[in-house]
């Protein structure tokens, strides 16, 4: 039987603690990867985090989660030089930081524009600027970057947020470009309604949610498994030939609604 076998590998996780990134830092680890995944330290997350971790040990692999600002580019770059010393590389980086905040253009100040833009750009960046070096030492790296559909029908509301995941487009393209040919590839997956919990809250009234779902094709709403089955599929062997790539993963919805 093919699998997907990531025995062996190291994996940072930027944003692993709920939704999208605990299923890709769960599969990761099902697939053999030893991952450390980070979150925000928020109190009402910690038992999520607690849970997950027991059931990965329970099942035998390898994780650890770490408190980390997502803007902090000098304690992202600690966070790389630590798994790096500890585990002798890093193979792969999973960056799934997002911030969706909508709101009318002209109700944005230009403070409200800095911060988000940062949060959710200048994050992306700081993480690959931190594993580049230890990616580049051993001639080997896979990146994956987690935007959204929002790049290609202007999203729901937030301009920010938009202007962020297109630049994530253009990191993963630069990363692609420049460092190929010395062995680490890049992609970004953009996914579109997925069910989670914040998705939920969105779309709490009914009629809304069945206003979504005649929009996607396949007839269903997204799991995060199914980004998580992607992403490990291009931190694998059977991904070593894509790179440079936008996928999305959205049930055919971004073309059924052109």
């Amino acid at each position: 039987m093919l699998q997907i076998d990531l025995t062996g590998k190291v994996v940072l996780v930027l944003g692993g603690s709920r939704g999208i990134g605990e299923s890709i830092v769960r599969l990761l680890c099902r697939a053999g990867a030893a991952v450390v995944f980070t979150h925000r330290g928020k109190r009402e997350n910690q038992a999520r985090i607690e849970a997950l971790l027991d059931e990965i040990e329970h099942e035998s692999g390898r994780a650890q989660s770490v408190v980390l600002d997502a803007v902090d580019a000098a304690g992202t770059a600690d966070l790389a030089g630590r798994i790096a010393e500890k585990h002798g590389k890093i193979d792969g980086l999973v960056y799934n930081v997002g911030r969706n905040q909508a709101k009318p253009v002209e109700n944005i100040s230009p403070e409200l524009w800095a911060e988000n833009i940062d949060f959710n750009l200048s994050s992306a960046f700081y993480g690959i600027q931190a594993v580049l070096p230890h990616m580049i030492k051993v001639g080997f790296g896979r990146i994956v970057l987690v935007g959204s559909t929002a790049v290609y029908d202007g999203g729901s509301g937030a301009i920010d947020y938009v202007a962020a995941k297109a630049g994530m487009s253009g990191l993963m393209a630069y990363i692609c470009r420049n460092y190929a040919r010395r062995g680490i590839t890049s992609n970004i997956i953009h996914p579109s309604a997925i069910e989670t919990e914040l998705l939920m809250v969105r779309y709490a009234d009914e009629e809304k949610k069945r206003k979504l779902l005649a929009e996607i094709p396949v007839g269903r709403l997204g799991k995060p498994e199914d980004i998580a089955g992607l992403v490990a599929f291009l931190l694998s062997s059977w991904g070593d030939y894509i790179c440079g790539q936008q996928l999305a993963a959205d049930g055919g919805r971004t073309l059924f609604n052109r």
